[in-house]
């Protein structure tokens, strides 16, 4: 009667299982294929205006075909996700289930080692191993999660600079990485992305930038006058309290740099705030490095001790 309870339980858990991987996975997948279509719809449609182009059709196209292309393995997706973990939770159950009488009774009355046969043994020890592989792939599976806490967003692996057909218009995206004297080192927030777009006729630029700090999302808007614009390079200027930064960007090896310096040291506050003795440099790069990078340092020992054995 008590097997009969548990085969109840494993049945319904197992179905539980199979709706909730299903749902689970459909619903990512619907969301990885429309950031994607968005992503690249917000790309079409911004080089459309900036070539004064105002129909939109073919990024309507283009967002309808790129959905249907990440959607395409959504069910084999769906049906792996629901129906292969089920053997591996089965015969971890039917591990555990032995694990916890032998504990009752004692090892050797549930397994009898010296009376088994070679085939019995072998099952043994085969689900020693499973059960050995299933806390480890759980625990790396806990500990991973644990990562994603700390790094709870990815960044664009883009980093560009694009022109208007008359080179009025320039806008550039990417991540800000610093260098110093000591080398690199981190912004003070490293989830960080920023489009910086250029007006020629305004002289000016304005950048939207977006960072992540303690899971908490911030956004600030920056407004830049323009020093210099030329056939090569657009030069504009930040003056802050303690520091002055200014910022080139070049349009022919399509990069944005920057080199700032403090500024007011003599001031209590800007001394406060600041230790540098020397300028640091500024790059719009991409932000996937850094996204990577702030993984990997987040890991816990034992995840990296885990994943050094597979070559991660």
């Amino acid at each position: 009667m008590r097997l009969n309870g548990l085969l109840r339980v494993g049945i319904a858990f197992s179905i539980i299982w199979l709706v909730g991987a299903g749902v689970y996975t459909r619903i990512s997948d619907v969301d990885r294929a429309e950031n994607f279509a968005r992503f690249a719809y917000k790309v079409c449609s911004d080089n459309k205006s900036q070539s004064h182009n105002i129909d939109l059709s073919s990024c309507d196209d283009d967002r309808k075909k790129n959905l249907e292309v990440w959607m395409r393995g959504s069910n084999a997706n769906i049906a792996f996700a629901s129906i292969a973990p089920l053997p591996l939770g089965w015969l971890a159950a039917f591990i555990l289930l032995y694990i916890g009488r032998a504990q009752i009774v004692g090892f050797r009355a549930v397994v009898p080692w010296t009376n088994l046969s070679w085939p019995k043994k072998a099952f043994v020890a085969f689900c020693v191993l499973a059960g050995f592989i299933a806390s480890l792939i759980g625990i790396t599976v806990a500990m991973s999660l644990y990562v994603d806490t700390q790094v709870p967003v990815s960044l664009s692996p883009f980093a560009d600079v694009t022109a208007s057909g008359d080179g009025d218009i320039v806008t550039a995206e990417g991540t800000w990485t610093r260098s110093g004297p000591i080398g690199d080192q981190p912004m003070a927030y490293s989830l960080q992305t920023s489009k910086i777009e250029c007006y020629k006729e305004l002289r000016r630029c304005t950048e939207a930038r977006a960072s992540v700090s303690d899971g908490m999302l911030m956004s600030d808007l920056v407004q830049y006058e323009v020093e210099d614009w030329t056939q090569s390079s657009i030069v504009f200027r930040e003056d802050a309290l303690c520091a002055t930064t200014v910022f080139t960007i070049d349009l022919n090896t399509k990069s944005v740099s920057g080199r700032g310096r403090p500024i007011n040291n003599q001031t209590a506050l800007c001394k406060d705030l600041s230790d540098e003795k020397d300028n640091w440099n500024l790059r719009l790069s991409s932000g996937f490095k850094i996204y990577w990078e702030l993984k990997q340092k987040a890991r816990p020992l034992p995840l990296r001790l885990i994943q050094t054995l597979f070559g991660n």
